[in-house]
């Protein structure tokens, strides 16, 4: 029988970076997995975004988790020998005199002098036609796809990577199958909801659609936001999305691809070609912040979930805050303790 120090359910976004930072530790791990229909980790677009939503709010605790994440997703490329963290401006584009009068008022704040910039008046002639558009550093994007599938290879050589679904009915509190464990971590996704070991979980699943599509000239050097993301990934494809659905059903449809058409003719004038349409399903939390901690069940039972749309730029830091509480005997953070969801804590 194998024996591991930590055994990891699930090699999306969350189980990779948990991954790495129990390796950093020093710990043995293995790690299950098999890739099943609408993973979000696949089709998430991976943005790395500092300032968010239709009034333009500093993303929660971006000062602390940006560190963070440069740190990990560097080392994690240096380890895998690929590029998969691409560090580039986000260009929000704005709609009317007004947004940008708001935008270079908002940019000079303490808050965000670092991150938001002169609105820019010279666009990529392709763009659609806007008032201009606010400039933001320290975003950027995972290519997500090439990161899972690269570590995948790396957990595969290295022996530590078992390519099958979780029984549940078969884990015992030390062990799964023939491997020995200490602790075992579930990052699962919205899968977590038929985990018997973290019932009422307090999570709600989410579809969304993406495109991946081909414009002709160079590559544009920003990536497009306008209550949508068009990412440049390289021979000019851009990753495009995404909707947002509340269900489960992890086929792409007709009605996704009108909006995420119309979604493209918002940011773009020219014509382009169409290479892909992609759905995924992700958890969602009612205070949009993960949900981490141990089970009432079993006290070497984890959970590592609900990082939602902002899942690349929470990991770093919550992988490693969880791998704290459990070896360092640190105090979980009360606001992602999964409990908080149906107790006062």
């Amino acid at each position: 029988m194998k024996k591991v120090d930590v055994f990891i359910v699930g090699q999306g976004i969350a189980g990779s970076v948990m991954a790495f930072y129990a390796l950093k530790r020093g710990l043995k791990i293995a790690v299950i997995d098999t890739p099943l229909a609408g993973r979000s980790s696949f089709v998430a677009g991976g943005l790395i975004n500092p300032v968010t939503g239709r009034r333009v709010k500093k993303s929660w605790n971006y000062d602390v988790f940006y560190p963070k994440l440069l740190e990990a997703y560097t080392e994690i490329d240096e380890m895998l020998g690929s590029k998969s963290f691409h560090l580039l401006p986000v260009y929000r584009l704005l709609a009317t005199q007004e947004d940008v009068n708001n935008w270079e008022v908002q940019r000079l704040e303490n808050d965000y002098a670092a991150y938001m910039k002169a609105v820019v008046f010279d666009l990529d002639p392709r763009v659609a036609d806007h008032k201009g558009a606010g400039v933001l550093e320290k975003g950027g994007w995972l290519d997500t796809v090439k990161f899972l599938e690269n570590f995948r290879v790396y957990l595969k050589t290295n022996g530590m990577l078992i390519e099958e679904e979780i029984n549940y009915s078969g884990i015992q509190k030390h062990a799964y199958c023939d491997i020995a464990f200490d602790k075992i971590i579930f990052c699962e996704g919205y899968r977590i909801s038929q985990n018997p070991y973290f019932p009422e979980f307090g999570l709600w699943s989410t579809k969304g659609e993406t495109l991946l599509i081909r414009v002709e000239g160079e590559d544009l050097g920003y990536i497009l936001n306008k209550n949508m993301l068009m990412i440049p990934m390289g021979n000019g494809i851009y990753k495009v999305g995404a909707t947002l659905e509340r269900n489960e059903d992890t086929s792409v449809t007709a009605k996704g691809l009108e909006e995420l058409k119309e979604k493209v003719k918002s940011v773009i004038k020219v014509p382009y070609e169409i290479l892909r349409q992609d759905a995924g399903i992700r958890p969602n939390v009612r205070d949009r912040k993960p949900m981490i901690g141990v089970s009432e069940i079993r006290d070497n039972f984890y959970v590592f979930n609900g990082l939602g749309s902002k899942g690349v730029s929470l990991a770093p830091y919550f992988a490693d805050h969880l791998l704290q509480f459990i070896y360092d005997g640190t105090t979980l953070q009360s606001d992602v303790n999964w409990q908080r969801i149906r107790k006062n804590i």
